[in-house]
């Protein structure tokens, strides 16, 4: 396998669907393949000022050492949706309050050689305030009519604007998302370990990183793939 394979004319958002273990290699050059998923790869290289092909064989090179490309194939919407709560969502309801905890402890240790770590914790704190909100209305407004419509039930114009609506607002929500996450990674150095960092400060830098990688997966199931069938579904429905 070889760098030909990878196209440079697909979308990132697709290339991630059809092989998710390109993810990691995309995100460490800085490449948006969840809320700028709509882009080429050429157009989304040019823009980030990098050689396409060098790109593409590193893209390859994942892709042989890590070959998951089963992992975003669903039989339904309702089993994405079933995915989605389970590996993210429930997740992250355990995950937020107890890494809010821990960001303001370590503020509270460490802000007098750090004081970035007030903003980090002001970004982390709105956050995870918009991330349980977010993942509410999906569950309790989004969820269900999806799997009306998956279920092939019919759908009236009002039911179909609404549904439009909501996918818009989510959308939204997810760059909101995206600029919090960002702002931490700026903040904190791309997660660099201080050389005064006690375990904890460790900690909490390794499990922001780690949130960001999966909401970057999280963000790209829902936008690229469950948000955009639900889309494709209610124009062939009108």
């Amino acid at each position: 396998m070889t760098e030909t394979t990878i196209d440079p004319e697909r979308r990132l958002g697709d290339l991630v669907t059809d092989d998710p273990s390109l993810a990691r290699t995309l995100e460490s050059l800085g490449l948006d393949y969840c809320c700028g998923g709509d882009q080429t790869l050429a157009a989304a290289c040019a823009d980030a000022g990098l050689d396409v092909d060098e790109v593409r064989a590193r893209l390859a090179d994942a892709r042989r050492d890590d070959d998951q490309s089963d992992e975003l194939d669903w039989e339904s919407l309702s089993d994405l949706i079933d995915h989605v709560v389970e590996t993210h969502h429930e997740p992250l309801r355990d995950e937020l309050p107890q890494l809010e905890d821990l960001v303001w402890t370590v503020r509270n240790a460490h802000e007098e050689n750090h004081p970035e770590l007030r903003e980090v914790e002001l970004e982390f704190t709105a956050l995870a305030e918009e991330m349980q909100s977010h993942t509410r209305e999906e569950e309790e407004d989004l969820f269900p009519v999806v799997e009306k419509l998956d279920e092939g039930r019919p759908l009236d114009e009002s039911e179909r604007e609404t549904l439009r609506a909501e996918l818009r607002d989510l959308e939204a929500d997810h760059e909101e998302t995206a600029d919090h996450l960002e702002r931490i990674a700026e903040l904190t150095d791309d997660y660099a370990v201080p050389d005064d960092a006690c375990p904890s400060y460790r900690s909490m830098l390794d499990r922001l990183e780690a949130l960001e990688r999966d909401t970057h997966m999280h963000v790209h199931k829902e936008n690229n793939v469950l948000f955009a069938e639900v889309e494709r579904r209610i124009g062939a429905s009108a």
